[in-house]
């Protein structure tokens, strides 16, 4: 897997959390730096995370054969398959050949920048191999359509019950005085920063909220004003707390080449709580929710969609909440177990 198991709380551990009720679970990470090479073994629940150790840090392949070998080991002697969320990783498919191969697209992953060398080869020759893929939007399954039924559209889900549950706001957000703009995930080459300087500079007693760790941006990017703040990374069973202690959720994603395929997960967790949704014309969001969300994509724009969503919508928000409790992690679990299990 590209993500770590104890990082920022995405699909794959909604997914896999789940799948991980009904049979064991081994999840292989990418490879991290150390002084020695060794594997370790961590266990959550019914899932089991390998995580190599090497000298040679990041850097292909990214599972290895002593990483394959421990994956075997944990697995033991039973049925396998194989599921994958990045194509880097395809030696996983080689080793359990016998094996069904899922592959869960959440991403058009070659376009993010620093991608390894390769991805989109890789990319299509799982396509091709694969027995079943999932895509967790409707652009990504677009893309893929041309599979035939092999490929299903599976956009990703909420925990309702979790966020839209009336909890206190987090003690940051509740100590500022005037409008709180957050935004709640990673903050990397998919934010326009920008649309938050704008906001910021439109709402000098108000403050842009910024939950989440700053990856592959240069901090240095992001607007330095004293109503613009950083949490860094923060547990996702405390996210319904933050997302309290905001006024007005902001998606404020630059139109570029990682975000043409995304379907963002934080979409349904602000609808769920009940908080008005400021967002650029994502395809997948305009295409989805713009029934819901006040899409803008200039800062001029921006800004007065702000402005429009602190004073009220209430039908909007409500068929946001309607779109949320639509979609439940459990429920399209259970339809992708389903699918698998016809394999």
């Amino acid at each position: 897997m590209h993500l770590r198991w104890d990082g920022v709380w995405q699909r794959p551990h909604h997914l896999l959390s789940r799948i991980a009720r009904r049979v064991p679970v081994v999840v292989v990470e990418e490879p991290f730096a150390a002084h020695e090479d060794r594997d370790e073994i961590l266990r959550d629940g019914g899932v089991t995370v390998v995580r190599p150790r090497r000298r040679r840090g990041w850097s292909p392949p990214l599972v290895d054969d002593d990483a394959i070998a421990t994956a075997r080991a944990v697995a033991g002697a039973g049925t396998a398959g194989v599921w994958l969320y990045t194509p880097m990783m395809r030696a996983l498919a080689d080793a359990f050949d016998a094996a069904p191969l899922v592959y869960d697209v959440m991403d058009e992953l070659a376009q993010f920048d620093f991608a390894p060398a390769g991805m989109a080869e890789h990319d299509r020759d799982v396509l091709a191999r694969a027995d079943l893929v999932f895509c967790g939007g409707r652009s990504l399954y677009a893309k893929r359509a041309a599979l035939g039924a092999k490929a299903r559209c599976e956009p990703s889900g909420v925990e309702f019950e979790r966020f839209s549950a009336d909890v206190a706001p987090h003690p940051l957000a509740a100590g500022l005085r005037g409008p709180v703009f957050g935004y709640v995930g990673v903050i990397d080459e998919r934010i326009d920063v920008a649309l938050i300087d704008a906001l910021a500079e439109a709402f000098p007693d108000g403050h842009v909220l910024l939950v989440g760790p700053v990856v592959k941006l240069d901090p240095a990017r992001l607007p330095r004003r004293p109503n613009v703040h950083l949490t860094g990374g923060v547990a996702y069973d405390g996210l319904p707390s933050w997302l309290a202690g905001f006024d007005v959720a902001l998606m404020p994603f630059a139109r570029n080449r990682a975000t043409e395929f995304i379907s963002p997960t934080k979409t349904l967790e602000y609808f769920a709580a009940r908080t008005p949704v400021v967002s650029t014309a994502i395809a997948d969001v305009a295409a989805e929710f713009a029934d819901a969300v006040f899409l803008a994509d200039d800062a001029l724009g921006f800004v007065a969609a702000a402005r429009a969503a602190l004073r009220g919508d209430g039908e909007r928000v409500a068929r946001g909440v309607a779109h949320a409790q639509a979609r439940t992690w459990n429920a399209i679990e259970a339809r992708m177990w389903d699918a698998i299990e016809a394999l």
